[in-house]
């Protein structure tokens, strides 16, 4: 898995996106939806800011329990590697 992938959602809406074993901050929300999916395999759901609900990203897991984040480039801030 690539740590930076760009896609196309079905509105046309193209992301370049991250992807993070963990995102701390981060609430997940909706119920889990293998539509549309960008990883094969993968359910997804909403990831939002814990504290002011902005949409930051999805949450992918499989059914070997493996997850990540992927969250949305542009709305990262800079942060060490």
């Amino acid at each position: 898995l690539k740590h930076q992938h760009r896609f196309t959602n079905p509105a046309g809406i193209t992301y370049t996106i991250r992807c993070f074993a963990q995102a701390p901050g981060c609430a997940i929300s909706g119920e889990p939806t293998s539509e549309d999916s960008w990883f094969a395999g993968y359910r997804w759901q909403i990831a939002s800011c814990s504290e002011c609900e902005k949409h930051l990203g999805w949450y992918f897991e499989n059914s070997k329990q493996r997850q990540f984040f992927a969250l949305i480039h542009d709305l990262l801030l800079d942060a060490p590697e």
